[in-house]
């Protein structure tokens, strides 16, 4: 609750300022009884603080999460977090341009096609990832092009981060017997 308080008096001495919240839902979820008080003083500080803005004040709170469903109700209330927006995972014009990012740092086989054509092929191939998805692929990639003692990254090491991100690691240690295989299919 102190470091809410010093956050906001800072922000008016320092006007015009932007608040930002990453991960909201750790301080701002639905209360309830067995929480800790701590997290209640918290989150109690952030509303009071939060409806002692006057419209003289230039500071502007911003708050992201991946759980809105989780958040308090009192957050919510006009006065507070007005506006909601919802982002939604990168399509495959927002994937191909975060690939670009992402492939900038690799060295790419000399094989593979252009980095714009390539970029847009990994986009279409992980349709529902998000960014850090993305930038996962990219550094499993280049991993997978360490471990088996590649100096540039192929599209055999692209398609093993893509199945490693989707599936998670293979499991050699993890035998299915004959009656197992059978039920799985």
């Amino acid at each position: 609750a102190k470091r809410v308080r010093e956050l906001f008096a800072t922000a008016r001495k320092k006007q015009p300022a932007i608040i930002f919240i990453d991960e909201l839902d750790a301080i701002g979820g639905k209360r309830n009884n067995r929480e800790q008080q701590h997290l209640k003083q918290t989150l109690n500080q952030l509303l009071v603080e939060m409806d002692g803005f006057g419209t003289q004040e230039h500071v502007v709170v911003l708050a992201g999460t991946n759980r809105p469903d989780v958040l308090d109700s009192a957050l919510m209330r006009p006065g507070r977090f007005d506006r909601h927006i919802a982002i939604d995972r990168p399509d495959v014009v927002g994937r191909r341009g975060i690939f670009m990012v992402h492939l900038k740092p690799l060295r790419l086989s000399d094989k593979l096609p252009e980095r714009e054509k390539f970029a847009e092929k990994l986009a279409v191939l992980t349709p529902g990832f998000s960014g850090a998805d993305v930038a996962n692929v990219c550094n499993e990639a280049a991993l997978h092009a360490a471990r088996v003692g590649n100096d540039t990254v192929t599209e055999d090491d692209f398609e093993a981060a893509i199945e490693r991100v989707i599936v998670g690691l293979e499991r050699k240690s993890r035998l299915l017997s004959p009656d197992e295989k059978n039920t799985v299919a």
